[in-house]
């Protein structure tokens, strides 16, 4: 069965029985991509860590009307710690492949970074392509859970957004010397799986230029715990997707303690 986002009122979760619309891409792809032969039992996602099933009833207008049938919630999107992944922006379609990396490895929310040494200004205009770049992902990887997508932010802001959570930053090999598994070690994320989840862990990945010395002062002062990602130098968001894995890996490990 496939499974098509449907897009909801942030107050609203349908019920069984109620009709819904989807959008016209939605319902485009229902009508003319998956016509002759579709099964007219859905599924759906609405963003916001809720499975539902549905029945196709048909058009209105341009949109595809169905009847709900179930609604589920989907308990490992909202289990903790959430992943956050704070990415500066590069050039074109490399900072779209992050994108979409980042909702298929489970990323809860993405903050682009406008950083001091960045050669990309992510200017305005191009959060809607970056939601529907993010949507497909969401579609492909069958998640539940839209990742949160905000303006560019600078690391300052960043890191005012949740003062007690843990956050780690990439860095060099000659800036740090551990790799991501002794690097969480030796500052205790690892020990600290064996009690409860903090709310969210947070990965800064920087630009190609690197860290301004501003931005590495924020990061140490705030207690950030700076990370190689591995010996050799790493495209932006290639750094993203290693991140990422690794905040998986210690989400992981609270599940495996029991305490996530």
């Amino acid at each position: 069965m496939r499974q098509f986002y449907l897009e909801t009122e942030p107050d609203h979760l349908p019920r069984p029985g109620e009709m819904v619309l989807l959008d016209r891409d939605e319902s485009h792809h229902l009508f003319t991509v998956l016509r002759g032969g579709r099964d007219p039992e859905l599924e759906l996602v609405d963003g916001r860590g809720h499975r539902l099933t549905g029945l196709d009833r048909g058009r209105d207008g341009k949109r595809a009307r169905v009847e709900i049938l179930t609604v589920e919630t989907d308990g490992e999107e909202f289990r903790e710690p959430r992943l956050v992944m704070a990415c500066a922006v590069v050039k074109g379609r490399r900072f779209e492949w992050a994108l979409e990396k980042a909702v298929e490895l489970g990323a809860h929310e993405f903050l682009p970074l406008d950083t001091e040494l960045g050669v990309v200004d992510p200017g305005p205009g191009k959060q809607g392509r970056w939601r529907s770049i993010m949507i497909a992902a969401l579609k492909q990887s069958g998640r539940s859970w839209l990742p949160g997508l905000t303006r560019p932010m600078s690391v300052q802001d960043v890191l005012g957004l949740r003062p007690s959570d843990p956050v780690l930053f990439g860095a060099t090999s000659d800036d740090a010397s551990d790799s991501p598994g002794s690097v969480a070690n030796r500052a205790g994320l690892l020990d600290e799986t064996t009690g409860n989840p903090p709310r969210s862990l947070t990965m800064l990945i920087g630009p190609e230029g690197g860290w301004s010395a501003t931005e590495r002062s924020l990061m140490t002062e705030r207690g950030a715990r700076a990370v190689s990602l591995g010996p050799h130098v790493l495209r932006t968001e290639t750094a993203a997707v290693t991140g990422l894995a690794l905040l998986q890996a210690l989400r992981e490990q609270w599940s495996a303690t029991g305490q996530g």
